[in-house]
């Protein structure tokens, strides 16, 4: 491959190609399109989300999601993409640290697991 990468979709090797090679994107492509069948969905998937397409502005209104704003926690946060290694609650250690913007703690840590314990006894012998 030769010229300039390009990376798309969600990541991988798969996803990187020559971007000479890439279709150019024009203005007609970025216009939202008009939803021509009887029904739509409205959400992420589900019967309940589906409706019938009678009005065209209301139809392409039910498609547009706006940004939801998001309120300070009162309890327990949930974050990343599941698990309970994702629960950060106020207070902690680690609310303190996302609060400081760095998910990196650069203090030293001295780990006494067996094999440290290991290597100090053969220390002092």
């Amino acid at each position: 491959m030769t010229g300039h990468m390009t990376s798309t979709g969600r990541g991988g090797a798969g996803n990187i190609a020559d971007s000479t090679k890439s279709p150019k994107i024009q203005p007609a492509d970025l216009e939202t399109p008009t939803l021509k069948t009887s029904v739509v969905t409205t959400g992420r998937g589900g019967s309940g989300n589906m409706a019938p397409n009678k009005d065209p502005a209301e139809t392409r209104a039910l498609q547009d999601v706006g940004p939801v704003e998001r309120r300070p926690s009162q309890g327990a946060t949930h974050v990343g993409r599941g698990g309970a290694a994702n629960i950060v609650r106020p207070g902690s250690e680690e609310a303190e640290i996302a609060k400081d913007g760095s998910a990196i703690d650069d203090q030293p840590h001295r780990h006494n697991g067996l094999a440290a314990k290991a290597k100090e006894f053969f220390k002092k012998a």
